[in-house]
């Protein structure tokens, strides 16, 4: 769900609930609305109402999109078809118009470096029917990539975007201008609004209502392979994936870690450091480890004053907490959350499950395998990930005809908003 629409509809379930309360608690005492209840029951009303159409229109718009993209995913299934090509008994998926496929006679790349170094007629062919039956509008300027290279992209959920995919993601399209996004920074006190202390008191007016913007300038994360001429030669379209495969997966590293590193910095100071391991082990019944936990997601709520939802931590630290266990031997963070009692969690070695309510969400971007390792505790809505166009192709051959260069380009940007309160971190020094 759009985590703006899900804030709208708790927003409203809050007012719903209270004018609810205020209704029930006259009924029980049977009597009428006070007046400062009626009036009380108006404004929220009138607030409810308004978020209801900000909830309808928006949702309107959700469902839209849904049905737009389930009709665009049913065309694209009657459009482009099957068809099986048996080699040993596996099959494989052909793209339109045919030309280039997992384990065809043709490469993508070859045929551009052919038909531009080498005015190679069936190759500028082949290219021009490709393009002409796919769509270019997400793939960013240059080349377009053949529609198995799109469709493995899109399937490379690989464990190192797993942070930038439990934050909120909000996509730039093709324009990555700078953006401006308000802010608070003060506002009404204690001294105002503030209880009369006697009849005519003058009301106090103060003017500390203040506000400021965060700027957010996304900057490009590129990078080019050089490939030599006679892997092209080769045409074996088995090298669009692999080179494809290498770029973007490095390139969502460094945008995992970019949002890593953000979140570190925006947390400030611990609110727990361990010296060593054994102090984060502990000794039962004793679990500092847990109290730890606790202790971050209940800094973020007072501070924030909205609860957190995720844990981030290396994949050795979600190991350590695997083995935290008992008096008794028993693990604290059982594999299956059916039966066990006093546990503080559930999950395993092959995935991340939940830790005191937190989702636990395992990245590379908190440690490197070296001491100090940080955890975090965060509110994953509050971070914010800017993402242009993920590719950007530009094919040149500026190295000399026995090489070709082939680039990958993206903009991004992060923003951790209500930095200092949306995000916690515990430090473990060294082993």
């Amino acid at each position: 769900m759009n985590p703006y629409l899900k804030r709208l509809r708790e927003q409203y379930e809050g007012l719903r609930s209270g004018i609810e309360g205020l209704q029930t608690r006259a009924a029980d005492e049977n009597r009428d609305l006070t007046e400062d209840e009626l009036r009380s029951v108006r404004e929220q009303g009138e607030q409810a109402k308004t978020l209801a159409k900000q909830i309808e229109d928006l949702t309107d718009i959700e469902t839209r999109n849904a049905q737009v993209a389930d009709m665009a995913g049913r065309i694209t299934a009657a459009t482009s078809g099957e068809q099986t090509r048996a080699s040993g008994g596996a099959t494989t998926r052909d793209r339109d118009p045919g030309h280039y496929t997992q384990g065809g006679e043709f490469s993508f790349f070859a045929d551009m470096y052919r038909s531009r170094a080498m005015d190679d007629e069936d190759a500028a062919r082949r290219l021009v029917e490709h393009n002409r039956a796919l769509t270019t509008g997400g793939a960013g300027a240059g080349v377009v990539p053949p529609k198995w290279l799109t469709d493995e992209y899109a399937a490379m959920a690989r464990q190192g975007r797993a942070l930038a995919n439990a934050v909120r993601n909000i996509p730039l399209g093709a324009d990555p201008r700078p953006l401006t996004l308000p802010k608070q920074t003060t506002g009404a006190d204690g001294t105002n609004p503030a209880e009369q202390a006697a009849e005519n008191d003058a009301t106090p007016s103060t003017d500390k209502w203040a506000s400021n913007v965060d700027t957010v300038v996304p900057k490009p994360t590129r990078g080019k392979q050089v490939i030599a001429r006679q892997m092209l030669d080769m045409s074996s379209p088995a090298i669009d994936l692999l080179i494809y495969g290498d770029l973007l997966a490095e390139y969502n590293r460094q945008v995992e870690a970019k949002v890593g590193a953000a979140v570190v910095t925006a947390s400030g100071a611990a609110v727990a450091t361990f010296a060593t391991e054994a102090a984060f082990t502990g000794v039962p019944p004793a679990v500092p480890a847990q109290d730890a936990v606790i202790d971050a997601a209940v800094a973020v709520w007072n501070a924030r004053k909205a609860p957190a939802d995720v844990l981030a931590m290396s994949i050795n630290r979600w190991g350590k907490f695997k083995k935290l266990r008992d008096t008794t031997g028993r693990p604290l963070i059982p594999t299956e959350s059916a039966g066990p009692v006093n546990v503080a969690g559930v999950g395993d070695v092959r995935a991340a499950g939940v830790i005191e309510g937190l989702a636990v969400v395992v990245t590379e971007s908190t440690a490197i395998g070296a001491y100090p390792d940080n955890f975090l505790v965060l509110r994953g809505s509050d971070t914010l990930l800017f993402e242009s166009n993920m590719m950007r192709f530009r094919y040149e051959e500026r190295s000399g005809p026995e090489s070709v260069e082939l680039g990958v380009w993206a903009y991004t940007a992060v923003l951790v908003r209500y930095a200092g309160s949306s995000s916690k971190r515990v430090a473990i020094t060294a082993a």
